[in-house]
């Protein structure tokens, strides 16, 4: 029986694997499985170990809490964000705050601020 939990960690499960251009099979010989365990966790149809899913966040390059994050996997805006969270947790600070800055600039959005205190200016020296 597939409940609510493994169906939501499985449904990101698979729009973190393909946002990073993996098979089933691909992912599941990076985490030393079988592929039809990791489509039946994708499905819901199986609860994935907390070992196993350590292994799959290693293997995506991800935080383990990522498998966690409620997006919905049918809506474009979420899948990209999903896709925009994975790439982004590669840079660092600083990269982070220079691609906001552009992002900022090429879209005509003014900097925001994050809990209240400004966005860093990265300087060119």
């Amino acid at each position: 029986m597939k409940s609510i939990g493994a169906t939501r960690v499985g449904q990101k499960l698979a729009t973190l694997r393909k946002a990073v251009g993996l098979t089933q099979a691909q992912l599941a010989e990076k985490v030393a499985t079988q592929s039809e365990t990791i489509s039946r966790i994708e499905t819901g149809h199986m609860d994935a170990s907390l070992k196993l899913l350590t292994r799959i966040s290693e293997a995506l390059e991800i935080e383990l809490h990522e498998l966690f994050r409620p997006y919905d996997v049918d809506n474009p805006k979420d899948g990209a964000l999903a896709r925009l969270v994975w790439w982004a947790s590669r840079l660092s600070p600083a990269e982070i705050e220079l691609v906001m800055n552009v992002g900022a600039a090429a879209l005509g959005h003014a900097p925001r601020t994050l809990h209240g205190q400004p966005t860093r200016k990265i300087s060119n020296t």
